[in-house]
Parts: C-alpha cells; structure tokens; sequence
C-alpha cells in the first residue's frame, strides 16, 4: 500500500497516522487536538475514523448518529470518500467515521484497505488524519506504515512506554515481512528475528542486517536497512503532568535507535488537562475546548512544527 501513497501526485494531502501501544492513552483525543491545531492555521484538514471495528470518534466530535461512514466507501455505496465526508462545527476540519456497525470489517481483506488508501491519497485535503485501532494487528500497522507522519502515542507511564516501543518494533518487523514476501528464505529470517529470544540471538536489526549480508549478500541487507530507515515515526507524550514526563519519548527515541536503527522525526509532549477529562466523562466533544487549553495549544504547536 505503501508504493500506491509514493505514486501519486504531489498535490496530494498529506497523511497521518496516530497509532500506539494498546488503548487508554488519548490516541483519539490526540487525533482531534491536531486536527484542531491544524485547522487553527488554515490548512483544509480531514479526520478519518480507522479504529474499523471500534469507532467513537464522531461520539469525540460531537456528532451522534452520522448518515455515512466508512462501510458506505467500502460496500460501494459512495463512489467516492468525499461523498461520505461529514462537515464538522470547525472551519477547515471534515469528518469520515468509522464502521464499526459491521465487525467484519474490523479486519478487511487486502483490497479494502487497498481502496481505503486509494481513496485517502485522492482527497481534496492538506492533510488527513487517521485515527488507528487500538494494538498492533496488521491492519493498525499497514494503516500506520503508509503514512507520511507516523504518529506514535503513549504516556509516562512505564507501560505505556513499553508498549509505544513494542508498536514502533512490530511495525518494523511488518515492513520488513512485505519487503521480503518474494523470497521466502529471506522473510524466514525476518520472521525468526521477530522472536525476541530466537537461537541465533539476532537481538537488533544491526544483527539481522548482519546475517542477511552473510546469507544472502550486500544487496540485500541494504535494502533491508533502506526499507528500515523510511520509518521515521513521530512521538507524543500525552496527559504530561510534569516536566520530566515530556523524557518519556525520548526514552524510546534512544532504544529505537539502538535496537531498531530507527530515526525519529520529532519528540513532543501535550500536557494533562482537565478540562478534556471532564469534557469526555459529560459526552461533550472535545472541540469544545476553549483556545485557552494548555493541551490545545500544544498541539496546535506541534502541529504548525511538523508542517513548517
């Protein structure tokens, strides 16, 4: 999917893809403070609901029962994505909700997703946002892989941070199984090195990258590390409490660089507030929140850091 996104033409918007560990760490609400923060510069931006078989991010906007969703796209209902956009109360945003009405569509076959992303790289947007499944299925990874700013979410706490690094590893290891598909003793390599505790201690991708040159020559481990190092994920702390509780991407930051060779494109934090709590528990949408929020105006900054 990832080579139908690089193929298209440069007018296209650019996406992201808000992703994480497992749930409860504010990938939805992320999502929408973003999307807010980039709509506060002018940038003509889509929300799109990709948790396929959970979705609740128009319940986060403030829309109760939307008339269209993404099962409308899929089934061939709408021809296009555009016919099933959702215009919200904030300028320059739009909304695609999710379909978890049908579970089967919690796990799509190939060309559905295929045609989700088809369609997402045709929009008449700046920028789209995905908001992603909980976890790292293949469909939350193959979602996250074709973005153009892979967005990694997690809290201070110990946890979350091992998860967020486990998302980053398993996406990894995802990109590098399709790069591989052809030549099965190759993706056998791979397959064995996702085992943490495999027999020939590949512990890192240096070591992989070191067994694949041995056994299957200089080409084809700098493919591996080429196809290693266009995953360049972006990493937000989110309900930051105290200043030491921005260091927790960092933490991943460096353990990806070590183990995994992955560089990362930025390293942010949004700070805990209240108000967002509070607008959650009373089924209010978090675009409600005044421009006064310390957590929206650190998005909104982020935002404008990514785009600049």
């Amino acid at each position: 999917m990832e080579s139908q996104i690089q193929n298209q033409s440069k007018k296209r918007p650019h996406i992201w893809a808000i992703g994480g560990g497992k749930g409860g760490v504010g990938k939805s609400v992320v999502s929408i403070l973003l999307a807010l923060g980039l709509a506060q510069h002018n940038q003509n931006t889509v929300l799109v609901d990709a948790d396929l078989g959970a979705a609740n991010l128009h319940t986060l906007m403030g829309i109760k029962s939307p008339n269209r969703n993404l099962n409308d796209l899929v089934s061939q209902k709408y021809d296009s994505i555009e016919d099933i956009c959702v215009q919200t109360p904030i300028s320059n945003l739009r909304l695609v909700c999710g379909a978890s009405e049908i579970l089967s569509y919690a796990n799509p076959q190939f060309s559905q997703k295929s045609k989700i992303v088809q369609s997402i790289a045709h929009m008449k947007a700046d920028h789209v946002i995905m908001d992603l499944g909980a976890g790292t299925s293949y469909n939350v990874l193959d979602f996250f892989l074709v973005a153009d700013k892979p967005v990694v979410v997690l809290t201070p706490q110990p946890i979350s941070i091992q998860n967020a690094y486990a998302f980053i590893r398993n996406a990894v290891y995802r990109k590098l199984s399709r790069m591989a598909h052809k030549h099965p003793s190759l993706q056998e390599l791979v397959r064995m090195a996702m085992n943490p505790k495999n027999e020939d201690q590949i512990r890192t991708i240096a070591n992989l990258h070191e067994t694949i040159r041995n056994s299957h020559g200089e080409k084809a481990a700098e493919r591996l590390m080429e196809t290693v190092q266009k995953i360049r994920p972006i990493l937000i702390t989110n309900m930051a409490k105290e200043q030491r509780d921005g260091n927790a991407g960092r933490i991943i930051q460096v353990v990806s660089e070590k183990y995994l060779t992955v560089h990362c494109q930025g390293v942010a934090a949004i700070p805990y507030d209240p108000l967002v709590e509070k607008l959650i528990a009373q089924m209010l949408p978090i675009a409600a929140l005044p421009k006064t929020s310390r957590a929206l105006a650190n998005a909104a900054a982020i935002a404008k850091k990514l785009i600049s």
